[in-house]
């Protein structure tokens, strides 16, 4: 039972990390999070255009959605061994 972490401790510590966040350091990540994240949005009403312009099946439709996923994928993957076999680097 001492491991349990109830709503009001779980709820102060995350206010009390949230303080000391160096808003200079995380800058970059975010806005850089916020860049690849309004891409997918900006992309995904345009993709029926795109379709039509490019006569594209619903098959090769599915796989330009597809490539991010796999891109991704195959991008995070061997990274993440690297950074559990050397460590994350702040």
């Amino acid at each position: 039972d001492n491991d349990k972490l109830y709503k009001d401790e779980f709820v102060s510590i995350l206010l009390d990390t949230a303080k000391s966040v160096d808003v200079q350091r995380i800058w970059p990540l975010a806005l850089s999070m916020i860049m690849v994240g309004s891409t997918v949005g900006v992309t995904a009403p345009a993709m029926p255009f795109v379709v039509q312009n490019l006569s594209l099946t619903a098959g090769e439709y599915g796989m330009v959605v597809s490539a991010f996923a796999l891109a991704k994928m195959l991008g995070n993957i061997p990274f993440a061994v690297l950074v559990e076999r050397h460590g994350r680097k702040p």
